[in-house]
């Protein structure tokens, strides 16, 4: 039996990116592929995996699912109890107590905040709050409202004692992991299936992405969205082990004023960061793929690809405003252009 040629699309859930799965016909295996779907975190997360029985392969994948929950109790700011809620709810005034999972996120996310000069910052909160509302409305908040979110951003102002507790300084604080949390989990996920004795799979959480091994003796494809068209993959890139992930402006956005309001907040400023249309990272982790997409998209084409040159553990490919591609050596020989 031949293998079908097909396109895999997911549907967007809340604003994230999906990168999209590209396959080819095939000739036949003792090995099938199975994909398995769950909406957590927010977003519509997949498993693929190559084996021969679908019951283990079904039972593996109820495990990763399992994990990424788990994950997300800990690390949401909306669940009521997490650890990242605690520590938002008693920002200014108490010291939190947080699992060692918790305190190696934030520990990572202020590494790449320190790394970006502040072009990732998890103590965004009251930020993105703040531009929730504003697309239920269809206009930008006011400057006095930008300037109340603005005092109560800036990640030096989370505190970490030698016990591992952490403190936001100042009251009214808050941080949001949605820009690394979910490429922790994928990493998670991915290590659970890896640990059961699956070598070919991906975990793909909403365009946070990690992979391992090959598709029937072919490495994996992965369609990278033209950001001015759903519709259309300007860009496949040929990938065996690592991470993807992309930011985007293109999914959760409103247009006031003929300007373009879209969800990736540049820290500094407190607006939509601007620049870029999207911006694509490889890496080893999704951890770090996660957060380094969103820092260089903040950051802009320029900053942004400089930063990539001088990571050795990063590629990226760039989209920047005018729909110009500006892709790093390493990525040179994975990527190919759709005309």
């Amino acid at each position: 039996m031949k293998r079908k040629k097909y396109l895999k699309t997911l549907k967007v859930w809340e604003g994230f990116v999906i990168l999209h799965l590209i396959a080819f016909s095939f000739p036949s295996y003792s090995n099938e592929l199975f994909k398995f779907h769950q909406v957590l975190m927010g977003t519509v997360v997949e498993v693929i995996l190559i084996a021969k029985d679908r019951g283990e392969a079904e039972k593996a994948a109820l495990r990763a699912f399992q994990e990424i929950r788990r994950i997300e109790r800990l690390m949401s700011p909306w669940i009521e109890g997490g650890e990242v809620f605690q520590i938002n709810h008693f920002s200014g005034r108490r010291w939190v107590s947080v699992s060692p999972e918790t305190l190696y996120v934030i520990k990572k996310s202020l590494e790449v905040s320190e790394r970006s000069n502040g072009g990732f910052d998890i103590t965004l909160g009251p930020l993105i709050k703040l531009w929730q509302k504003a697309r239920g409305d269809g206009y930008p908040p006011s400057e006095e409202e930008l300037q109340r979110g603005l005092d109560l951003v800036g990640f030096r102002n989370i505190l970490i004692n030698p016990e591992g507790k952490i403190l936001l300084k100042k009251e009214g604080m808050s941080i949001d992991l949605g820009g690394i949390a979910k490429g922790y989990a994928v990493d998670r996920a991915f290590e659970v299936l890896k640990g059961m004795g699956f070598k070919n799979l991906v975990v793909n959480a909403g365009g946070d992405l990690r992979v391992g091994g090959k598709k029937f003796g072919q490495p994996w494809l992965i369609g990278i969205q033209d950001p001015r068209n759903s519709e259309k993959i300007i860009a496949v890139i040929s990938l065996g082990e690592g991470a993807i992930a992309t930011s985007g402006d293109y999914e959760k956005y409103f247009i006031y004023g003929g300007k373009r309001y879209h969800h990736i907040l540049n820290p500094q400023s407190g607006l939509p960061a601007e620049g870029c249309r999207s911006v694509t990272v490889l890496t080893g982790e999704g951890i770090l793929a996660d957060a380094m997409a969103t820092a260089v998209f903040v950051l802009g084409p320029e900053k942004g690809f400089s930063l990539c040159q001088t990571t050795p553990e990063i590629d990226c490919l760039i989209i920047d405003r005018e729909g110009r591609a500006k892709i790093t050596p390493g990525l040179k020989e994975r990527i190919s252009f759709n005309p």
